[in-house]
């Protein structure tokens, strides 16, 4: 067994938060997750230190850190930081922090590999992308990890648009009247010279991890705390070889990339059938008018003609 590792810091008393619209409980410390302030219903998720199993009974390796057992059960595990166990229902996850571990490494993964395999278990989609409000609707933009997400959302955010996600946007396929991005936390991870390019203070804020000059920009101001309908779904392109503007690709290609659009592809298409998966992005394509392509905006011209473009996506 993986052991439970008991510390001062994660001996407080147990917490409501929330997140994705889920009244989470917890025996960890979530400061990037604001109170819940809903109903008193009982907790959508519960996350615990206790006891990881080293392997799942019958359990297949899908990934070198995963494991997925015949009932749905789900094992992450990195060493320096410690293994998550998800429930089959996505209801709970259990925590056994590794030995000298970093609170804020912990939740790294917990928010972002952990947190996929829980909405892929709650019938969930986890795009890769953060997400704005424009209008009343919401505009997602994805893209593989390096690519600009989450300087893209800092950016429109000093610009007057309220974040919903910055790394993973959450969508509801069935939610009524269409899919439905639901707000994670009020916070941009951005290396110093974003934050420093867009005029804003490093000192104060704390780091993405220990080993990283990454940092928490806090955005309690311009968060927008409502789900929304998803609009528009852009993939963001880092090659200034590509023309600028915004682009509409061709259903097939725009199919063959969505799956490049979700949170940890080769991870979660496991994690479900081809077949799941693939009736999933074609509704999500078809609700969006389908995927979209931009050219990592750089200059102050580029950002001025995204912003005239944005009420066109949300329309």
């Amino acid at each position: 067994m993986t052991p439970a590792i008991a510390r001062d810091s994660l001996a407080a008393p147990r917490l409501d938060r929330k997140l994705c619209g889920l009244r989470v409980t917890s025996d960890l410390p979530l400061p990037e997750l604001p109170p819940w302030t809903g109903d008193d219903r009982s907790a959508d998720l519960d996350i615990r230190l206790g006891e990881v199993p080293d392997t799942l009974d019958d359990g297949a390796v899908i990934h070198p850190l995963v494991q997925v057992a015949p009932d749905g059960r789900c094992r992450f595990a990195l060493a320096a930081v410690g293994a998550y166990l998800v429930s089959s229902d996505g209801r709970e996850v259990i925590v056994s922090p590794a030995p000298g571990a970093e609170d804020a490494e912990i939740r790294l993964f917990l928010f972002g590999t952990v947190f996929a395999m829980v909405c892929h278990r709650r019938g969930l989609l986890p795009l890769h992308a953060c997400c704005v409000r424009v209008g009343d609707k919401a505009v997602a933009f994805a893209g593989d990890s390096g690519v600009g997400k989450s300087t893209l959302a800092a950016t429109l955010w000093t610009r007057g648009y309220p974040l919903l996600a910055d790394d993973v946007t959450v969508v509801d396929m069935n939610a009524p009247g269409g899919p439905r991005v639901l707000p994670a936390f009020p916070r941009v991870k951005l290396w110093r010279d974003s934050l420093e390019r867009l005029g804003l203070p490093v000192d104060g804020l704390g780091a993405v991890r220990a080993s990283l000059d990454k940092y928490h920009l806090p955005v309690e101001e311009g968060f927008c705390a409502t789900s929304l309908p998803l609009a528009g779904l852009v993939q963001l392109e880092k090659s200034r070889q590509l023309p600028a503007g915004i682009r509409l690709l061709p259903g097939t290609q725009g199919l063959a990339r969505l799956k490049m659009v979700l949170y940890r592809p080769r991870l979660m298409l496991r994690l479900g059938t081809q077949g799941q998966q693939m009736a999933l992005f074609l509704r999500l394509l078809g609700s969006v008018g389908g995927l979209r392509a931009l050219r990592r905006p750089e200059t102050p011209a580029e950002w001025d003609e995204l912003e005239a473009l944005l009420p066109g996506l949300a329309g």
